[in-house]
């Protein structure tokens, strides 16, 4: 049993607190990745999973053992970095047997270990290479598997795409989540890219200023958000947000923007007239709406992208995006008429940031 618990875990750096009471479950061969802006205390958790840094309070389990002192090569663990760190002299074959010659293992044990790594990573015929004979993305994989061969329990991922090119990055999180599939690793992997997040994970945890605003599948967090903070986070283009009034009339309840504008609300959404809301939608829930439906607004960005088309205008002053599949010639200057479906808005308390 390879699972995860994290209880009540806090971290201080003298006065400053960065983590104020992490709880989370991560269940056996799972693949949880946590996403967040610079600063959020992922990499920290992270870090502290992996015995690189002490917890304050709480405790860490890998299965049913406390790990908060055990020190981190007996915590059966395998971590791959941000930045490569291979060791320039050494072949790609030495760089992935390194820890098990450490451990003393048979050289028969070894070779057949860092040659099964290999064969999964297809670095079979670059073994014999140094690691600046290798491109950035093969150098990554030869990093993951340094990590594979130790058979560990746990797998730690701190950033691992950064370093590389767009294109690559695509690549290389498709080939980490096919390695995973294989293997049935748990795997804890931090990011602070969504699209990472959001196309890698089987639940994602999202964390801002040292603590967790949600836990979900990719989906969950994307259709229902549990905040305004998740709901900007996840999503590119992140959620239009448009903050206005919850008012009513003539038996229907609308948001009032600043300019008098009126927004539908979902049916379900809670609140009380005249409080502070923002009203949210997706870019591609945004539809063009015909005659007097919808709301007017005058586009000032065109983007095609190929696969769709990407509208910006305004709307009471606030920028909107709307993402068309259909191929529209618009023109900057233009009115349309855009609209939404009711059971695609999303509600938020202006104040709490909460969903309603």
């Amino acid at each position: 049993m390879s699972s995860v618990t994290i209880r009540g875990v806090k971290k201080r750096y003298g006065a400053l607190s960065v983590l104020h009471g992490i709880d989370l479950e991560i269940r056996d061969q799972e693949f949880v990745v946590l996403v967040g802006p610079s600063g959020c205390g992922k990499s920290t958790l992270l870090r502290m999973i992996a015995g690189l840094e002490t917890v304050s309070s709480g405790d860490i389990l890998i299965g049913e053992r406390i790990i908060n002192d055990v020190p981190p090569k007996s915590r059966d663990i395998a971590m791959v970095f941000q930045n490569y760190a291979l060791y320039p002299h050494m072949s790609v074959y030495e760089n992935m047997s390194f820890s098990l010659r450490l451990r003393h293992l048979a050289k028969d044990v070894i070779d057949r270990k860092v040659r099964d790594a290999a064969e999964i990573l297809n670095l079979g015929k670059f073994l014999e290479r140094s690691p600046r004979q290798l491109s950035g993305g093969q150098r990554q994989r030869v990093a993951m598997g340094r990590a594979l061969v130790r058979d560990a329990e746990v797998f730690l991922f701190d950033e691992p795409l950064s370093n590389l090119d767009a294109k690559l990055r695509v690549v290389m999180r498709t080939e980490i989540k096919a390695l995973h599939q294989r293997l049935k690793t748990t795997s804890v992997y931090v990011t602070h890219d969504q699209i990472e997040a959001m196309t890698m994970a089987d639940r994602i945890v999202v964390m801002n200023a040292g603590r967790i605003e949600q836990i979900g599948t990719p989906l969950q967090l994307y259709d229902t958000p549990a905040n305004l903070f998740v709901a900007d986070f996840i999503g590119s283009p992140s959620m239009n947000v448009i903050r206005g009034v919850l008012g009513a009339a003539a038996g229907q309840t609308f948001v009032e923007l600043p300019d008098g504008t009126r927004l539908p609300v979902p049916d379900m959404a809670s609140g009380s007239i005249g409080q502070k809301v923002v009203f949210g939608a997706r870019p591609e829930h945004w539809t063009l709406a015909t005659g007097d439906a919808g709301v007017a607004v005058k586009v000032e960005v065109v983007e095609p992208t190929g696969a769709n088309i990407q509208v910006f205008s305004r709307l009471a002053g606030t920028p909107v995006c709307a993402i068309f599949t259909e191929r529209h010639d618009f023109k900057p200057g233009q009115t349309i008429r855009l609209d939404v479906p009711a059971d695609k808005i999303h509600l938020f308390d202006a104040e709490s940031g909460v969903r309603l």
